[in-house]
Order: C-alpha cells, then sequence, then structure tokens
C-alpha cells in the first residue's frame, strides 16, 4: 500500500488465489477461472495477439478419452478398434479426469 499510486518499482509478494484477485491483473485479464475446480485460477495466455490470441484454460483432459478418435484417424477400421476394445487391449476413458 505505500507504493500505491506512486512511480516506484516495487510489486507485492502475492499467493496464486491473491494474485488472481489483485486489481491489476483483474483488469488485464491476467487470469482465467480453472474449468472444473471452482476458485480456482490460473494464468491466461500472454501477449494477448489479435491474430494469435491463444486458448484460456480448458477442462482436464480424460485418459483414454480420444482412444477410438486417434485410432481411426490413424487408418484403423471400426471393426479394429471395436475388436482391441472388446478384448481389453484397449480402454477408453470413463469420464475421470487426468491429474496432470
Amino acid at each position: 500500500e505505500i507504493f500505491k499510486g506512486t512511480d516506484a518499482c516495487c510489486v507485492p509478494v502475492l499467493n496464486p488465489a491473491e494474485a488472481a484477485a489483485h486489481e491489476h491483473n483483474r483488469l488485464r485479464g491476467s487470469f482465467e477461472a480453472t474449468p472444473g475446480s471452482p476458485g480456482f485460477y490460473e494464468p491466461a495466455p500472454a501477449p494477448k495477439l489479435s491474430r494469435t490470441p491463444g486458448h484460456v484454460p480448458r477442462p482436464s483432459p480424460i485418459p483414454g478419452g480420444d482412444t477410438r478418435k486417434v485410432l481411426l484417424e490413424n487408418g484403423f477400421l471400426k471393426e479394429e478398434v471395436e475388436l482391441l476394445l472388446n478384448d481389453g487391449t484397449l480402454s477408453e476413458g470413463k469420464g475421470q479426469t487426468s491429474k496432470l
């Protein structure tokens, strides 16, 4: 507070929650809410460019959630994918998010 409004090169030391709530960061849009985690924030893309603005935080991935799609895109036949899933060689995500 001592340096607020002065031309001094000083910044407060903040924890992550304080940084997201700080007036300067809120006005600049420096943090975005973390999907699926109410009350948590993560840094927004910076710099914010007009042609390549970056992405705001996305929901956590589901391990195995894209198994079928990736295999089909890489030339596997639908029948082959079904066989691999049915015999337990592969598994698909069941809605449990990654712990990354």
